[in-house]
């Protein structure tokens, strides 16, 4: 659906001069997928969400939409709409013509916006909504009627720019689950950019990880996680131990990442070998887990997220840690 080949984005800053946000980016999405661009602020994931809505021209490269070329085409001439964080909602307006607004500009015959509309307002569950105004509904139903409105003309690409960054834990974890639900109802392509790390994992097919400009992985959810190819994914997904190591017979400097998950704390009284020995520096009770942060003898300090964790370890206890060969991944930088 998206094809995204060798594509830049550079931009003319006084204070700067010329500033790169994408450094020729090559990037394939196919029809019916929950995409999502994942990275911190600054990492040109939302330069690239707002090339292939059309809100930027690329400065190389070229950008291909299903069958259309549409690197120097407007966004009202694309197969795409865009949710944007802020609702943008018209508040003299009830929901219904809100969300027929964008049929309208589209010139839709008047007989068929009024199903649209229907049609758009089940798709999100806001069906018995359609005569209120925007200021009678919750910010969690507004950001619904946000998704109805760009879903109203059908788009074969939707992308969504931080939807959710404006609403409560609670609500984001709901909506999370009403955007995976859309998705696979609809059929249509979901580009999201998010930094939120959870809620990629969470809801994604596939994620791009971007760092400066460039895309450093692209994978599913469980890939990503369980195999970072460098470091820079390694600490922005999740949480990972980065470890000096060795590799007998080989360079001796490699850096080993593990998950908290997967290291297990053990009284030094009650263990074997193990991989390290070191003290709790600190405990913290999580509920069903707890947190372990261990200074090896070593010097390294590593964190440990037991489910099972021995009553009796305290701060100051002598421990061993250990983890299986097959959960730890040597890092490229």
């Amino acid at each position: 659906m998206i094809d995204i080949d060798g594509v830049s984005k550079s931009f003319a800053t006084k204070a700067a001069g010329l500033v790169t946000a994408l450094n020729t980016v090559s990037l394939k999405i196919p029809d019916n997928e929950f995409f999502t661009l994942l990275g911190p602020s600054g990492c040109g994931k939302t330069t690239l969400l707002r090339l292939i809505g059309g809100f930027e021209t690329p400065t190389t490269g070229k950008i291909r939409i299903g069958d259309i070329d549409a690197a120097s085409l407007p966004p009202q001439k694309r197969p795409v709409n865009t949710v944007f964080q802020s609702y943008a909602l018209f508040p003299h307006m009830t929901i219904a013509e809100n969300v027929a607004f964008g049929l309208e500009m589209r010139k839709v015959p008047k007989a068929d916006i009024a199903e649209r509309v229907r049609e758009a307002l089940s798709m999100v569950r806001l069906d018995a909504y359609a005569s209120r105004s925007p200021r009678q509904l919750s910010g969690g139903q507004q950001q619904r009627v946000a998704l109805a409105r760009a879903l109203a003309p059908r788009p074969k690409v939707l992308l969504l720019d931080e939807p959710l960054s404006a609403l409560d834990l609670k609500l984001r974890k709901e909506m999370q689950g009403e955007l995976k639900r859309l998705q696979r109802e609809t059929g249509i392509t979901f580009v999201l950019v998010t930094h939120d790390q959870e809620e990629a994992l969470a809801m994604s097919d596939r994620i791009a990880v971007m760092s400066a400009g460039n895309i450093l992985q692209v994978g599913e959810p469980r890939e990503i996680y369980d195999n970072p190819q460098s470091r820079f994914v390694a600490d922005f997904i999740g949480e990972s131990n980065v470890i000096p190591g060795a590799i007998l017979g080989r360079d001796p400097t490699i850096m080993v990442a593990v998950r908290p998950e997967r290291i297990s704390v053990i009284s030094a009284a009650n263990a074997g070998q193990g991989r390290a020995k070191g003290t709790i520096a600190s405990v913290t009770f999580l509920g069903l887990d707890t947190l372990y942060e261990v200074m090896l003898d070593s010097g390294s300090k590593v964190r440990s997220r037991c489910r099972d964790a021995e009553p009796s370890l305290a701060a100051g206890h002598s421990v061993v840690v250990d983890w299986p060969s097959a959960v730890e991944r040597h890092l490229a930088n």
